[in-house]
């Protein structure tokens, strides 16, 4: 996400956590003990990621509605964005950026 000033914000470090979460519990064995804690950590970070976003996206609001007295927001084609010529990473930051969140708490 980039503001009109170049802001730049990234919110890559948790998703790799839970890629790190979800290789270790296909190390454990199935149905084990250690398999049943392991699986509940990546759904603790999702949760976490969820609520972070979701207080990053209302703090910004806040700003963004004080700073101007007019919010204009563009209505991509996020689908659209995402083809197969794009690279895995760039689909992977559309797919992640939740443009249809901050346009909810913004409007």
């Amino acid at each position: 996400m980039v503001a009109s000033s170049g802001t730049l914000g990234h919110l890559s470090a948790p998703l790799e956590r839970i890629r790190m979460l979800r290789r270790a519990l296909s190390r454990r064995r199935f149905l084990s003990k250690n398999w049943l804690k392991a699986k509940r950590r990546p759904a603790k970070q999702h949760e976490r990621v969820k609520d972070f976003r979701r207080d990053l996206f209302f703090k910004l609001g806040a700003q963004l509605s004080q700073e101007y007295d007019l919010l204009v927001l563009e209505d991509l084609d996020v689908r659209g964005l995402v083809q197969k010529g794009v690279t895995k990473k760039r689909r992977m930051r559309l797919y992640d950026s939740s443009f249809s969140e901050l346009r909810r708490i913004l409007g």
